[in-house]
């Protein structure tokens, strides 16, 4: 079975195939995209993810930051677990 790559959406976590995740985090380096149609990148929604999982909270992302997960995803193929929400508060606490 290939390996899933999770993300999380508004409070709604989704698994997607690695074609389709680098796919999403390419467009949203080039793109500013708000609210993302995760079915177009052949996601599925999932109760959780496995807890080996680093799903990354793609809620706030910005352009800047798809571009950091896609630097990591190619020099690594792995998620950095990213939560904008969460990595914001750690600086501004």
């Amino acid at each position: 079975m290939a390996r899933r790559f999770y993300v999380i959406q508004f409070g709604s976590y989704w698994s997607l195939p690695k074609q389709q995740y680098l796919k999403l985090l390419q467009h949203g380096a080039v793109d500013s995209i708000s609210h993302v149609d995760l079915k177009l990148y052949q996601a599925r929604e999932v109760k959780k993810p496995p807890v080996q999982a680093k799903p990354i909270d793609l809620t706030d992302f910005e352009i800047e930051h798809y571009q950091m997960e896609l630097e990591h995803f190619l020099k690594t193929g792995e998620q950095t677990g990213l939560d904008v929400a969460g990595y914001v508060s750690v600086f501004f606490e």
